[in-house]
């Protein structure tokens, strides 16, 4: 599969559920992909609000041909820096999850897997009373259509494996994805 085509499949799967942007610049870093969600659950009784919470999402796609190590380990250094542009640990805020997806043309080496698979962020804000935040983060290889996560990535890796477009209806029915 090309990048075009899995940047289609990509923005088809999550246009329900999230806002999508193509070539989306955040902080002097641009995305060919970027999606985000915002959920807002209350408890009420008789129209008055007993409690609150919010969890958002936010998902950054960046294509490559080709990634050495150095530069995704720049771009990992970036968003643990930049994190608070989309955590606002208020009141009603739960949860937020920061996911960063490098797809690559060409295959990607041992070494870059290893490191994916090893990243470890979040934090929790006052003791968790006020929510936390976790980064997750993939690596798809498009020319071997294989995908990588870190612990909390595997969470949502499903959302991101190539799979082949059903050819029954029924099928297509039963597998949305």
């Amino acid at each position: 599969m090309d990048k075009t085509n899995y940047l289609m499949l990509l923005e088809n799967r999550h246009k329900r559920y999230f806002d999508v942007y193509r070539n989306y610049e955040i902080k002097g870093k641009s995305f060919d992909l970027y999606a985000e969600c915002h959920v807002r659950t209350e408890r009420t009784i008789l129209g008055f609000a007993l409690d609150a919470y919010e969890a958002h999402d936010y998902r950054m796609i960046k294509c490559y041909d080709g990634l050495p190590l150095p530069e995704i380990v720049d771009f990992y250094s970036w968003i643990t820096l930049e994190y608070d542009n989309w955590v606002n640990p208020k009141e009603n805020h739960m949860c937020t999850f920061l996911t960063l997806v490098v797809v690559l043309s060409k295959g990607a080496s041992r070494e870059l897997i290893r490191f994916v698979e090893g990243v470890k962020h979040g934090r929790h804000f006052k003791f968790g009373l006020r929510g936390w935040y976790e980064l997750r983060f993939l690596l798809v290889d498009l020319s071997n259509e294989r995908v990588w996560s870190n612990v909390s990535g595997r969470q949502i890796k499903e959302d991101f494996i190539i799979k082949p477009e059903p050819k029954s209806f029924l099928k297509k029915i039963f597998t949305w994805r």
